[in-house]
């Protein structure tokens, strides 16, 4: 066989690999995209209905590796990827907030290692959290860019469907969290500070009332926050209590939690009572969730629960009881009750 020969069946052979790898890669990526455009559709929708946040995170724990998996198979898989980082930053969050309730706790009995033992094991969790939020929120934001060839929080795009719109909700939130997260661990995982800025102009594209007035509620943190933020902005606290009124209507309490969290970092006594007893009498029976969104209320009822927990333990060393956000310590009933339960 001539050399000609052999190097003209050597192309061929290539020829043949080529186009058969690639009709491969073409199938697999089809097939990847296809099991994401279903699990959006189909499985996305079932998992913001269901109350337990506890039990998404840890599904956000363990799905978000194969979720990521099929980047790399072609297929784009940031609309489930924001939902599985978003959750698996609550079991981490958590985690932080045990840490640092065993902190306060400690310092209290004048138990130095422990207590900087505690501190470690908060600043850890709290940067694992910033971590796989920021995640989420890059994912988010390199699509969002890609897609509507628009800066985010520069311009609103023209977003179709209540998923695009949610997954845009809880991209802008993953990034606000990831930067507190990333406060309380000392600045582990360099978080960009103007992801606030961004942020606070970009909630402006969501329907306030249809997304329960947590958009506006956002804004209204931030504007307390950051400084200089709300000049010429509405006062944040009457937005906050505005942003409630329009979660209570609409069965989900996530305006609840975030003027919640503006009370726990003002400082204010009355402010931090307000919003917890705000929150408590949204959850009677008479005021049912949104049976399509429980999820993104029980994360809310966890945000809450939380800086219940941590208010207690800094002035009682005991975390909130059942009926904690609606009775303190030194009220009446409280107080003699707590008298018995020392005694």
């Amino acid at each position: 066989m001539s050399s000609v020969q052999k190097l003209c069946q050597g192309m061929a052979a290539i020829a043949i690999t080529t186009t058969v790898l690639t009709g491969c890669s073409q199938v697999i990526k089809t097939g990847a995209n296809v099991a994401l455009g279903f699990t959006e559709n189909h499985i996305v929708p079932p998992i913001l209905a269901m109350e337990d946040a506890e039990m998404v995170c840890n599904s956000g724990n363990s799905l978000t590796p194969a979720i990521m998996a099929t980047k790399d198979m072609g297929a784009d898989p940031t609309r489930v990827a924001v939902l599985m980082y978003s959750a698996a930053g609550i079991c981490a969050e958590q985690k932080a907030l045990d840490a640092e309730l065993r902190y306060m706790r400690a310092s209290k009995e004048n138990k130095v290692s422990e207590a900087q033992d505690a501190r470690i094991e908060q600043k850890r969790w709290a940067a694992l959290a910033a971590q796989r939020q920021y995640t989420g929120y890059q994912l988010f934001q390199t699509r969002y860019e890609k897609k509507y060839k628009k800066p985010l929080g520069e311009e609103c795009a023209r977003m179709n469907g209540d998923i695009e719109q949610t997954v845009y909700l809880l991209g802008m939130l993953s990034g606000l969290q990831a930067m507190t997260n990333d406060i309380n661990s000392g600045g582990a995982v360099n978080v960009p500070k103007d992801i606030a800025a961004v942020v606070e102009r970009g909630m402006s594209c969501l329907d306030n009332a249809k997304f329960w007035g947590a958009p506006n509620a956002t804004r209204a943190v931030i504007w307390t926050l950051l400084p200089g933020a709300g000049e010429g902005k509405p006062d944040p606290y009457q937005t906050l209590k505005q942003s409630t009124q329009i979660g209570e209507q609409k069965g989900v309490r996530l305006s609840h939690a975030l003027y919640a969290v503006a009370a726990q970092a003002s400082g204010d006594d009355a402010k931090i009572r307000d919003a917890l007893k705000t929150f408590a009498d949204a959850r009677s029976d008479e005021k049912p969730i949104n049976p399509q969104f429980k999820l993104i209320d029980s994360m809310a009822s966890m945000m809450v629960g939380g800086i219940a927990d941590r208010y207690w333990t800094e002035h009682t060393g005991v975390r909130s009881a059942d009926d904690g956000m609606q009775r303190f310590w030194d009220e009446s009933d409280n107080a003699s009750e707590l008298d018995e339960l020392f005694d």
